[in-house]
């Protein structure tokens, strides 16, 4: 599955449970949510350089976990997933 998203601005990335996650784009004219199940894990690549304004990491063992990146621009990414999930920036 390979899938582009253009003009993020935020990528809110959550475990819904278990091996699930979602991952929601904030684009300039929408957002997109996209859903997987049986996640080895996520990967970060940034191709092109990224600068963010903040970022947030949430592990704590009662609360879910997730992890917020809000970019200082607007980023364009290609998501693919073959058991773990690959974030380029392109």
């Amino acid at each position: 599955m390979d899938e582009k998203v253009f003009d993020v601005s935020m990528i809110y990335i959550q475990n819904t449970s278990a091996s699930n996650y979602t991952l929601e784009f904030y684009c300039r004219n929408k957002n997109i949510k996209l859903n997987f199940s049986a996640v080895e894990g996520i990967e970060l690549i940034a191709k092109i350089p990224m600068e963010l304004k903040s970022s947030y990491v949430q592990m704590a063992e009662n609360m879910p976990k997730v992890w917020n990146m809000k970019m200082v621009y607007p980023m364009n990414f290609r998501i693919s997933y073959s058991g773990k999930i690959l974030i380029e920036s392109m």
